[in-house]
């Protein structure tokens, strides 16, 4: 049974203090909380950790939270970001950083600088081994992941922290974006307000500055809807990275804006942690459960697959298939290619009607790329019919955007044998 604890925020002085709601954190995990890191009173960050006795150290990740630099608590981060790390093993450490309220910029990257060096400089201490050592975060958390990352000594922010991998959850890449032009946002203008030297400020708290031939691996993973973040700054920054020799690869998610929902994670986890294991992060019995992630995002592109057929939805229908997919319905009809696909479920949707429902009941990894998931699929809600019952099964392969499926088959039951005469 998990236990809650109680965390109190520690207020800047600029705000009065306020409680925070519990936090539930996860059995066989202990928390070190509110850890002082600088002399500020928002500088504090909390570290987990798996309870039971590791023979080898373990994998480390530093966390920030989102909130375009003027709100959000390291607090918000337990369940979608702490948690999966967690139960890979890793030791977390939760950063709190100042916000505009408490300073402006450049104090948050200054803040998660300085955590980032308290973290590696105590790694022995928390059993972590400073080889395996990751940096992420979620949206201006994204922006101080890819900033610990990426950011030289000589540019006078913050001591610089070897790292072996960042993993950028749609952070900001270019901040001079975010303060003039189409893609102005007032949040960042509060992080960032007016004064002397505001651009060169600026562009030197743009991660898009740093980029050069020796930054770690990099994994961005943004919603292809994003216009908080632009969903460009992750595709220049992708594209820039690599141009410059880095290991640097991009994960859209579709039908995502600013973050995803609970549907959308399980992919979004699969991906990051395979990332990791294939740059050795992740040891063997970590890449193990990382192939549970797996299996939760191949069903989940089930599940997609299903609700938007459902919803007659065909731009996220495509969105669902590799571009050379096919398709061998019950019929004996044969789709060749996604748009042959795509326009045969959507006729199949507006002729056939009811309500389809899809029951993965094994998952088998053909290769660590490729996964056969079977299904019972049934179709109810035919004009007072009985279900319409059947078997499906799906081929699904991971690509650079994530499990995608590449065939479906779709098979009656045999008929039972005529009664013998």
């Amino acid at each position: 049974m998990a236990f809650r604890v109680s965390l109190l925020l520690i207020a800047c002085a600029a705000c009065p203090a306020q409680t925070l709601a519990p936090v539930t954190v996860p059995d066989g995990i202990a928390l070190e909380a509110n850890i002082a890191y600088d002399r500020f009173p928002d500088t504090r960050l909390d570290v987990l950790y798996p309870k039971a006795p590791s023979r080898e150290k373990r994998p480390g990740v530093i966390m920030f939270h989102g909130g375009g630099w003027i709100r959000g608590t390291k607090e918000t981060m337990m369940d979608a970001f702490c948690r999966p790390y967690l139960e890979r093993g890793f030791v977390v450490a939760n950063v709190e950083y100042r916000v505009a309220g408490a300073a402006p910029a450049p104090a948050a990257v200054n803040d998660a600088l300085n955590a980032a060096r308290w973290f590696f400089d105590r790694a022995d201490k928390y059993h972590v081994d400073q080889a395996r050592i990751v940096v992420t975060g979620a949206s201006a958390g994204g922006h101080l992941a890819l900033m610990v990352g990426m950011t030289p000594a000589s540019s006078g922010l913050g001591p610089a922290v070897p790292i072996a991998a960042i993993v950028n959850g749609y952070g900001v890449s270019d901040v001079t974006d975010l303060l003039d032009g189409p893609h102005r946002q007032s949040f960042a203008e509060q992080w960032l307000p007016e004064q002397p030297g505001r651009s060169d400020l600026a562009r030197r708290l743009s991660p898009l500055t740093y980029v050069r031939k020796g930054i770690p691996p990099t994994l961005t993973v943004q919603g292809e809807n994003d216009r908080t973040v632009p969903y460009e700054q992750g595709v220049r920054l992708t594209a820039a990275l690599q141009q410059a020799g880095v290991d640097a690869d991009m994960m859209t998610v579709p039908g995502a804006a600013h973050g995803f929902n609970k549907e959308q994670w399980p992919a979004v986890h699969a991906r990051i942690f395979d990332f990791l294991a294939r740059r050795g992060i992740l040891a063997a019995a970590q890449v193990t459960t990382a192939n549970l992630g797996d299996e939760a995002a191949i069903k989940d592109v089930v599940a997609r697959y299903v609700d938007a057929r459902d919803r007659k939805d065909a731009r996220a229908t495509e969105a669902l298939f590799t571009a050379d997919a096919d398709q061998l319905v019950s019929s004996g009809e044969w789709r060749k290619g996604r748009d042959a696909v795509v326009r045969g479920t959507m006729a199949s949707s507006e002729s056939s009607g009811g309500k389809r429902t899809i029951t993965v009941e094994t998952v088998r990894f053909v290769t660590p790329d490729a996964a056969l998931a079977d299904g019972r699929y049934e179709i109810a809600g035919l004009a007072g019919a009985p279900p319409r019952r059947m078997w499906s099964t799906f081929l699904i392969t991971r690509t650079p955007d994530g499990w995608r499926i590449a065939a479906i088959r779709n098979m009656l039951p045999t008929a039972p044998p005529a009664p013998a005469k």
